[in-house]
């Protein structure tokens, strides 16, 4: 991923970092638990990276709710994708 920036909610705690896959393409990281950025600690565990989806994330410290939602890149990206597997199910349906 190129650089991250801290994705956080409106308290300003760390909930994870987003940036641009090697496509151009947005994702982020979140961490399974917030993180006070004023209190060094260890590495944050990730609880998964994102990026065709939309979903809320609550923050573990003070429960605000933020939205991660995917660019429009990615939705171009999915139904290229998702149209490219389309034909190549159809070619191989016909050569059945």
């Amino acid at each position: 991923m190129n650089e991250l920036t801290a994705w956080k909610c409106k308290a300003g705690h760390v909930l994870g970092q987003s940036g641009r896959n090697g496509h151009g393409i947005r994702q982020v990281i979140i961490y399974r638990e917030a993180i006070d950025p004023d209190e060094l600690g260890d590495a944050p565990d990730v609880l998964l990276v994102a990026e065709g989806l939309v979903m809320d994330v609550r923050c573990s410290i003070c429960g605000d709710m933020r939205t991660w939602v995917p660019g429009e890149e990615a939705i171009q990206r999915i139904i290229k994708l998702y149209s490219r597997e389309r034909m190549k199910d159809a070619g191989n349906a016909s050569q059945k």
